[in-house]
């Protein structure tokens, strides 16, 4: 008895192929526009809710008490601190649709200049955290989902839980105390030595390095998620009938995790993998700050104790821009996919 398939190609009749729904990446997209205009709404509004701003911190030094009230109010003028709270976001929002990220007082250094600086060391620990955890996350996942309720099921799916009760934060203050305090094997602050190599083979091995310890932090955050996610897809996969058969033809090992789960995973992975940049971006915050790593968490930490609404701004909207592309570029990825079957 001939398939569908062979019905159509023995009668020559063309086969359909899936056409990728435009318009639903069309209001995806549109959607992530206003939610990207809202959040720099936010990002002006909020911070200047709190007590204190830009100008409260330089003058809070010995040096700046001596100027006068006239002179305070002409600087908070400059800075364009000075007028009611719609005046102050709208100038912040006139600003940034011309593309102009501001200047930070305190770090001497346009905004563009910092977030170019720091915007790299970032994107290395997500770059190297990625393949941790993707690779990892299937394999266990894998591994469990594929004989539900057997031993290595119980004891990975065990492993896991007792891994996700631990917060990001914690994770890499036991990672900081293990490999750099009591097993000193690792660097465990900054991104570079004191003293850089004199060969860029060599400097490249030193911030390989540096990056390791944060990018681990990184990677477990997210190992987890990924997970109990294809840990409960491999388990359905496992009681499909093409699966059952596979079985049943000898079929094992690494061709099944292959053929017959990773490749039914690829949808799953990428329709993930857009809310794993978001997460990795905003654990990178706390990493960071615990590894003394140059990137943009550590930088916009700093900035919100500074009050520095401009890096602050920048930062945010640099961030939320490449969050937001990525995450649409990925669900247009998943469509591909999912049509494809």
């Amino acid at each position: 008895m001939l398939g569908p398939t062979q019905i159509s190609q023995q009668s020559g009749a063309p086969t359909a192929h899936p056409v990728v729904n435009r318009f639903v990446l069309l209001r995806s997209l549109m959607q992530r526009v206003v939610v990207f205009v809202v959040l720099l709404v936010l990002m002006s509004l909020l911070p200047r809710l709190l007590p204190g701003d830009t100008l409260d911190v330089l003058l809070d030094s010995n040096v700046q008490r001596g100027l006068q009230n006239s002179e305070i109010d002409d600087l908070r003028d400059r800075l364009g601190l000075a007028g009611s709270l719609v005046e102050q976001v709208g100038r912040d929002l006139a600003r940034l649709a011309h593309g102009d990220l501001g200047y930070s007082l305190l770090h001497g250094a346009p905004v563009s200049h910092l977030l170019a600086d720091a915007l790299p060391w970032t994107a290395l620990l997500i770059a190297l955290a990625t393949p941790i955890f993707l690779g990892v996350g299937v394999t266990l996942a894998a591994e469990a989902g594929r004989q539900p309720g057997a031993r290595a099921d119980r004891v990975i799916t065990t492993s896991m839980s007792l891994l996700a009760s631990i917060p990001p934060f914690i994770t890499a203050v036991l990672l900081f105390l293990c490999f750099g305090i009591l097993w000193p094997v690792l660097p465990t602050g900054g991104a570079e030595p004191l003293f850089p190599a004199a060969t860029p083979l060599l400097r490249a091995q030193e911030i390989l390095r540096h990056a390791l310890l944060p990018s681990l932090a990184l990677a477990l955050h997210e190992v987890v998620r990924y997970f109990f996610v294809l840990r409960g897809e491999v388990a359905v996969l496992a009681s499909r009938a093409f699966v059952l058969n596979g079985r049943s033809r000898g079929i094992s090992g690494w061709r099944e995790r292959r053929d017959y789960f990773g490749r039914n995973l690829l949808a799953v992975i990428c329709a993930r993998l857009g809310q794993s940049v978001a997460s990795l971006f905003t654990a990178s915050l706390f990493v960071e700050v615990i590894f003394s790593y140059p990137g943009v968490g550590g930088l916009t930490y700093h900035a919100v104790l500074d009050r520095d609404y401009p890096l602050l701004q920048g930062a945010i909207a640099v961030l939320a821009l490449l969050v937001l592309g990525l995450t649409w570029l990925l669900d247009a990825l998943t469509e591909i996919l999912t049509q494809r079957g």
